[in-house]
């Protein structure tokens, strides 16, 4: 090697030396925290936010240029109240590859985040105008990549470390506040085509109605070019969660899901969780204030939503109903979505149907086939309802539209048939009402309906034709071995009332419920008015009709027989009355 090459190398040398010194230097000299000031004016300048860097500010130039920052805080615009606050951050970049066109970020590392999201009555968030003002400009279309010019910046970061954080939120119109307290989140690497672990955990938080949760979980993660894949296992509080979601990159996102629960009870986290259930055989009216109150209906949710996959879950809890080994197919698109099939164990029986959600329409449309239920608990869990016990089989295909629950139950249209066996009518004994006939006959009787009566039965089926939320039936025919009852009625679901007729009529056996007493009765029809709200059931008993009928009757031949035996006795006693009457 010749001389003047070793002179150049031995100065390119000496320079690369000088500016690494250089550097060292300025990174032990440089101190930004002089810059403290101007950097919170400038945010107040250019977001209207108070910004203050109460903690020491540190930058690291190599390997990695990055920054430490701690004591954070950053306000709401125009108000000194608190949007951001954070305890320390740490983020940087390696520096060589930044250099060929990549962002590779070493790590991420949050600790004490504290953040309060607030939902404003006009539907506005604290951050809105933070959003807004990297929007208040259109950006310029990117220039078409000319051959030779470098390639976008690639992003690849190391990993993302958060602890001890918290989330408030707060929507001011209905007061419901939700908090994320405790919050850990880990991940792995984060770049295209690759794949890794994600560990997250939280406490969950609700003031209305009151809920506290705890969740956790831990899964894999993959990034392609074309999708968003997680397959994960997870705690939410007493339930276990297996299961893949994935999510296609598009200009319109869609989703997959498969997800198997072992047990779940829905109620604990929904809003209804709240409404306190009556002890079993107890009816008590709802209170005015709780009758005014109406919960929303909004299905708007569905439009935009493009999604399919597979629920499995073994022990599900949801508006009081209890149902196993639930299987359920949902597909979502064009702004509807169908849970179809779906089908479940409940209450010693089996059900299979399809669920329907419109969100165009705000429209609900269910089929579902329900077969040997045992309908007495499955009423008292779902409806709060003591009223019927049996078991056998009920079919519902029903449509329903509105904003609201209570306009939805008021739209209720479609048809219902239901086929029972070996039960009971509860809150009337018609054949209580039957032996109180023959000392009844002409009058006229009303009487509240009580829990502790019932009314058995060996067969029970009807059919109902729903319109306007009425459902009407013309077929009730119910047989036991002394009874025969059929009848014909309203039932308004939309104003949770009844308007009923059933015409009771004795047959000619001694069995069953009533024994002999009731035999005498044979061929009596008795016609029994039920009406009222489903809490505060009456019935009303017109004995004068039953004159007619009692006549045919072996009491009525009987009483006949005995005025044509006694009739001379009976003219004398009317002659003394009269004489007595008028004082000869």
């Amino acid at each position: 090697m010749n001389k003047p090459i070793k002179y150049v190398l031995f100065v390119l040398g000496g320079l690369v030396v000088l500016l690494a010194g250089v550097a060292v230097v300025f990174a032990l000299t440089f101190n930004p925290n002089r810059y403290k000031d101007d950097i919170e004016r400038i945010a107040k300048e250019r977001t209207g936010r108070t910004l203050k860097l109460q903690g020491e500010l540190k930058l690291a130039l190599f390997p990695s240029l990055g920054a430490t920052v701690a004591g954070v805080t950053l306000s709401e615009r125009g108000s000194d109240r608190e949007f951001v606050a954070l305890d320390s951050a740490h983020a940087s970049v390696k520096l060589m590859p930044l250099l060929h066109g990549q962002a590779i970020v070493d790590a991420v590392r949050l600790s004490g985040l504290k953040a309060q999201v607030v939902k404003n009555k006009d539907g506005t968030y604290n951050f809105s105008d933070l959003l807004e003002g990297g929007a208040a400009k259109p950006a310029a279309k990117p220039a078409p990549e000319k051959k030779g010019e470098s390639a976008p910046v690639k992003f690849d970061i190391t990993g993302i470390s958060v602890d001890r954080a918290s989330i408030l939120h707060r929507d001011l119109n209905s007061g419901q506040e939700i908090s994320l307290t405790d919050v850990k989140l880990h991940t792995g690497r984060i770049a295209e085509n690759v794949q890794d672990k994600i560990d997250l955990a939280a406490a969950v938080k609700r003031n209305q109605p009151p809920l506290e949760a705890k969740v956790a979980l831990n899964g894999t993660y993959s990034l392609k070019p074309d999708a968003i894949g997680l397959d994960f296992t997870a705690k939410l509080d007493e339930s276990s969660v297996k299961g893949k979601l994935a999510m296609a990159r598009a200009a319109q996102p869609s989703y997959s899901f498969d997800l198997t629960i072992d047990r779940i009870n829905l109620d604990r986290y929904l809003a209804s969780s709240g409404k306190k259930k009556p002890e079993a055989g107890k009816q008590e009216p709802p209170k005015k204030e709780e009758a005014a109150k109406d919960a929303p209906v909004d299905l708007s949710g569905l439009k935009g939503l493009n999604a399919k996959g597979q629920l499995q879950v073994g022990a599900l809890q949801v508006q009081g109903l209890k149902l196993s080994n639930l299987k359920a197919q949902l597909k979502a698109a064009d702004g509807r979505a169908e849970i179809n099939p779906h089908s479940a164990s409940l209450y010693e029986g089996e059900l299979t149907g399809a669920l329907t959600l419109d969100g165009n329409a705000n429209r609900i449309a269910l089929k579902e086939t329900l077969t040997n239920v045992s309908v007495g608990p499955l009423l008292r869990d779902a409806a709060q309802q003591d009223r019927l016990e049996g078991r056998g089989n009920v079919a519902l295909d029903v449509t329903a539209a509105g904003a609201s629950v209570n306009t939805m139950k008021r739209s209720l249209a479609g048809s219902a048939k239901v086929q029972l066996r070996d039960g009971a009518i509860k809150g009337i004994n018609i054949a209580e009402i039957l032996r109180k006939a023959r000392a009844a006959v002409g009058k006229q009787s009303g009487e509240a309906a009580d829990s502790k009566d019932k009314t058995d039965f060996s067969e029970l089926s009807a059919s109902f034709t729903i319109k306007n939320g009425v459902a009407h039936n013309e077929d009730l025919d119910i047989k036991s071995p002394l009874l025969r009852i059929g009848g014909a009625g309203d039932i308004d679901v939309g104003r949770s009332a009844i308007n009923y007729v059933v015409k009771a009529s004795v047959v000619a056996t001694a069995k069953g419920q009533g024994g002999k007493e009731l035999d005498k009765l044979a061929g009596l029809t008795v016609p029994v008015k039920l009406s009222g709200s489903f809490d505060a059931l009456k019935y009303e008993v017109d004995y004068r009709a039953v004159a007619g009928d009692l006549a045919k009757t072996k009491v009525g031949e009987k009483v006949k027989g005995q005025i044509e035996q006694n009739k001379d006795k009976i003219q004398d006693q009317v002659k003394d009355r009269l004489k007595g009457l008028i004082g000869r």
